[in-house]
């Protein structure tokens, strides 16, 4: 999962720009393109509709990033589920005590996909459903 290229982003702007058209197979057509753009980034769509970074929380947003800044990542926990990266998802599933035997056997069959950016929408709904229950519930899998 590589970072993307000034290139890769001027694609992604013109698809994004696509999904206004009349035509419902150019519609179509973008929505694919752009799902397997940003499934070789690691990325996933709420990554690009509503980048947290970006929207005011409320009127004092410059005090809560100040606030967000001074969380050590180590004691903060797992990332929320919008937030997770796959490669997360998987190294978190992975050390959790909440993943049976079976089940980890499933999720290391994901790790090459992970590796090579190239995890389809229904492998990546798969594995966020698996941290939402074995990671942020802390429910047994």
């Amino acid at each position: 999962m590589d970072q993307m290229t000034a290139g890769d982003y001027e694609r992604l702007l013109k698809l994004i720009n696509m999904l206004g058209s009349d035509s419902d197979g150019e519609v179509l057509n973008a929505t694919t393109a752009i799902n397997r753009l940003l499934n070789a980034h690691g990325l996933a769509w709420s990554d690009i509709l509503l980048p947290r970074k970006l929207l005011p929380v409320r009127a004092n947003a410059p005090e809560a990033a100040d606030a967000a800044a001074a969380v050590d990542p180590e004691t903060a926990g797992p990332p929320p589920l919008g937030q997770a990266t796959p490669q997360q998802m998987y190294d978190l599933l992975m050390a959790s005590g909440n993943v049976s035997v079976d089940a980890k056997r499933d999720i290391r069959r994901l790790a090459d996909a992970i590796k090579e950016g190239r995890l389809t929408p229904a492998a990546r709904g798969e594995l966020q459903t698996m941290y939402n229950y074995a990671v942020l519930r802390r429910t047994r899998i």
